[in-house]
């Protein structure tokens, strides 16, 4: 079967790593996929398989921020001739490798609308559209007006065979908390969360990675890390007044995170002998099952990992201009599964009790059940019951 996979670009790894997932499940099979992808993303590549191939599009960058997402493309392209471009590429590739299985991640039109010529020009060539979700899109109001209102629910219609959510529906269902009308609900297939549940304990986590016995770790990711500077600041704060409850806190900062703000990082840390900077981890889980605490973003894709590897865990909602982060993350909060501290918290200081908390009484979640769907793909591209 000959599979395309498309995420748009995304400010962190999180599509990224979700379309890695995806195709890991695929890839790892032992069916036959070639897989493509078509991406903007210019971080995280090494996530994919070996084996798949990528169709790069030229970068944007854009950031959360709450006057506007000032987007522009990395090769100081306007946005209006970028996306056009974008668009033509997207068109030719789709035209010329004619898929079996198109998956289109999270933006049914493509960033800017760049897949519509695309999904126009190739319909009714037999190949099978999926949308993939996440789960939780955004609050209800903004999922509607992009997802189900009559105009964007009919173009769903149209242009997708199937729409799978990368959530278990004991968590969330689209249908529960947005507008999702009768025709699309037939279409939707719950996946579980894409990871399956991390084998390695922790004894031998620490042992892979050197860690001593006893030593008291804390972790902390905030994905991709684009603009987290004064995230990192409030949190190096809020440990620094608790520095006797750990001994060693691993910073990792994310490849996005901006230049200028590394150095500041790095600066701080030769002062605070405790804190080592890293910008990227590939081995991020089984730090994870090494650590006594892990801090993170409330991306769904962190959130995924956290309970695959059942780690205590405070996460924090970093959008600025979304709640989609918030309501995922108190949704497993209300299960205890995870400790939320929201954005405006940390940056006030409030953060430093939740830390203690958690330092003090750990959570160990128990989530196998919401696990599993990266390796239920292969059936479900092959309309088998998964």
């Amino acid at each position: 079967m000959r599979v395309a996979m498309y995420w748009h670009n995304g400010r962190s790894l999180g599509h990224t790593a979700e379309s890695a997932k995806v195709a890991h499940g695929l890839a790892d099979s032992g069916r036959e996929f070639n897989i493509s992808g078509l991406t903007g993303a210019y971080r995280g590549l090494d996530l994919l398989p070996s084996a798949m191939d990528v169709v790069k599009l030229p970068a944007f960058t854009n950031y959360d921020n709450v006057s506007g997402w000032a987007t522009r493309g990395r090769t100081a392209m306007e946005a209006g001739p970028l996306f056009r471009m974008r668009a033509e590429m997207a068109e030719v590739f789709l035209r010329h490798y004619a898929p079996d299985t198109f998956l289109v991640n999270h933006l049914p039109k493509g960033a800017e609308d760049e897949l519509v010529p695309a999904l126009n020009n190739t319909r009714g060539t037999g190949g099978r559209r999926i949308l993939t979700l996440r789960g939780v899109l955004f609050d209800a109001e903004k999922a509607d007006r992009e997802y189900f209102s009559e105009d964007s629910a009919r173009w769903i219609d149209q242009h997708f065979d199937a729409i799978h959510v990368h959530t278990h529906p004991d968590v969330f269902r689209l249908e529960d908390h947005y507008a999702v009308p009768g025709y699309l609900q037939d279409r939707i297939r719950y996946t579980g969360y894409l990871v399956d549940e991390f084998q390695m304990g922790k004894d031998a986590a620490r042992a892979q990675l050197g860690v001593a016995d006893g030593e008291r770790l804390v972790l902390a990711s905030m994905g991709g890390g684009q603009g987290a500077l004064p995230l990192w600041n409030a949190l190096i704060d809020a440990l620094a007044k608790q520095d006797t409850a750990f001994d060693r806190v691993r910073l990792v900062t994310g490849p996005y995170l901006e230049a200028a703000a590394a150095e500041v990082l790095r600066e701080c840390a030769a002062s605070l002998p405790w804190l080592e900077i890293v910008s990227y981890e590939p081995a991020m889980m089984t730090w994870m099952a090494a650590a006594d605490l892990f801090i993170g973003a409330a991306g769904a894709n962190m959130l995924s990992e956290i309970l695959a590897v059942g780690c205590n865990s405070v996460v924090i909602p970093r959008q600025v201009r979304e709640s989609e982060q918030r309501i995922h993350a108190r949704l497993l909060t209300d299960r205890r599964l995870v400790r939320m501290c929201d954005l405006p918290e940390v940056l006030s200081g409030a953060v430093a009790s939740v830390l203690a908390e958690a330092l003090r009484e750990p959570l160990a979640p128990k989530a196998g059940h919401l696990l599993g769907g990266a390796r239920r793909y292969p059936a479900l591209l092959a309309g088998e019951d998964a």
